[in-house]
């Protein structure tokens, strides 16, 4: 019996172990100019056009710049491409070719789209990479769109080489769930006001200076129409981080991934607790786990060329399709 019990142990302890990040720092960046002039901007560049792919799930309204191996960033509930940070992309962008994406109801993708489950964005999401015959690709989802990433990993493993999951929830019982009033503040509830958002998604010491220039540093092409997000789409993506949240399903099927993950977690997320981070990278085995001090839930914006120069890292130390079979 003593026997069996000291087996039983090991066993627990193996596969404590074998869920545990490999690699989990915490990191602490120099604050950069949340209004300073973003050189070399993606989206002043004429050239850069909004493009639409004709997939077999249907139209996607996509950007396309850079060159390198592929990132695809999908965004986060009621965003549209337009709140990715300019100079992010753009240190993405001098190693790798970025794509950003509207999610399915938004703009030009999908406009009669009904449904909105993890399941379905991740395979827009798949059908998007098949239809550009990307290889070797990374997929960043930021906020509801790591859930994506996360699910797209799992459903369709051989089209991504690598995720990286900022500012992510976890799934099932893994998880943190979005507070009602911060859930509120997201949705555009009756009399919510810009600074009330940027106080979600920023840490206090952060605020003043992203309300008064976050929207200068969004990527907004010349010929990008800044869609309105409808109220069917807030309802649809509201009711998936909601299934989420309860999806256990998927908390069970993270550990059977193969595929390498960076964690990016905001230690002053007031969306997403870091809970939420450090649980994604215990269960996906092999994952990084970066969490970044005074960083809230849009910390791209806070820290834009420390984060795209991780991001950049994280892939560089990471094999690619080419040596595979």
């Amino acid at each position: 019996m003593n026997r069996l019990l000291t087996i039983v142990a090991l066993a627990s302890l193996l596969a404590g172990t074998l869920s545990r990040p490999v690699d989990a720092r915490t990191v602490i960046y120099p604050a950069e100019d949340a209004c300073s002039v973003v050189a070399n901007r993606p989206d002043r560049n004429p050239t850069i056009r909004e493009q639409i792919a004709h997939t077999a799930r249907g139209d996607i309204a996509y950007y396309r710049f850079g060159k390198g191996s592929p990132i695809v960033l999908q965004t986060g509930y009621r965003a549209t491409l337009s709140e990715w940070n300019a100079a992010f992309l753009a240190t993405l962008a001098r190693g790798h070719e970025v794509i950003v994406l509207d999610n399915r109801g938004i703009g030009r993708s999908e406009p009669h789209a009904s449904a909105f489950t993890a399941k379905d964005m991740a395979d827009d999401l798949d059908a998007l990479i098949g239809t550009l015959k990307l290889r070797d690709a990374t997929v960043l989802g930021w906020s509801m769109g790591g859930a994506v990433a996360a699910q797209l990993a799992l459903d369709h493993p051989a089209n991504v080489r690598r995720i990286v999951l900022m500012s992510a929830p976890a799934p099932g019982r893994l998880g943190v769930p979005v507070a009602p009033d911060v859930m509120a503040a997201l949705s555009g509830a009756p009399g919510t006001t810009f600074d009330d958002v940027m106080k979600v998604l920023f840490p206090a010491s952060a605020v003043k200076a992203a309300s008064k220039c976050f929207r200068q540093n969004m990527f907004v092409p010349a010929d990008y129409g800044n869609p309105p997000v409808s109220a069917a789409v807030t309802a649809g993506q509201s009711a998936l981080i909601s299934a989420w949240e309860k999806d256990d399903a998927a908390a069970d099927a993270l550990p059977k991934l193969r595929i390498d993950t960076l964690v990016l977690s905001g230690a002053d997320d007031q969306v997403l607790h870091e809970q939420n981070g450090e649980a994604l990278a215990k269960a996906i085995p092999g994952a990084r786990l970066l969490d970044v001090k005074a960083a809230g839930h849009a910390m791209m914006f806070q820290y834009p060329n420390a984060l795209a120069a991780a991001v950049n890292r994280f892939i560089a130390r990471s094999p690619d399709t080419q040596s595979m079979p």
